[in-house]
């Protein structure tokens, strides 16, 4: 399986051939051999002497990855939505992209927002990861506070797009 994806909004090249349990993924212009098991959103990935444990969320048309110390948000680039994701949408919900804990809700109720807003912010895996607005609208619900503990898919906060 050949395809784009975009990370951090850069598109990268991704190839995956699998054969059993063992997997080939050449992303970019590096190469992996190994294999990789899941169970759920927790993927554990062999790689010869380096084991590395993976957490795996999709939320939307986006993916989420954390891997060894760091989130990756990864989105499908395709003609339709661009390298930028033009053309998108948005959705009226924002959801927690993976399992963690609410730092700081930035919104309130009825409080306009842009497109890219910073709306809720989450410590995931000890690092800070900001749930945002995916198009202009305004706050009619916000479902968490600072503390609340939140599982993938969770709906943070809902919007009435512009």
């Amino acid at each position: 399986m050949s395809l784009t994806v975009l990370v951090d909004g850069e598109p990268v090249a991704v190839t995956l051939t699998r054969t059993g349990d063992a997997i080939v993924a050449r992303v970019g212009d590096a190469e992996y051999r190994g294999s990789i098991q899941r169970h759920g959103e927790a993927w554990r990935l062999d790689l010869g002497a380096r084991a590395l444990a993976a957490t795996v969320v999709r939320d939307r048309d986006e993916v989420w990855i954390a891997l060894a110390g760091e989130i990756y948000r990864c989105a499908l680039a395709t003609e339709e939505r661009g390298e930028a994701g033009a053309g998108a949408v948005g959705s009226p919900r924002v959801t927690a992209p993976m399992p963690g804990k609410v730092l700081d809700v930035l919104v309130r109720e009825g409080q306009q927002v842009a497109a890219g807003d910073a709306l809720v912010i989450l410590e995931a895996m000890k690092m800070e990861t900001v749930a945002s607005a995916d198009a202009a609208g305004t706050v009619t619900r916000v479902h968490v506070a600072a503390g609340t503990m939140v599982e993938p898919g969770q709906v943070l906060v809902e919007l009435e797009l512009a």
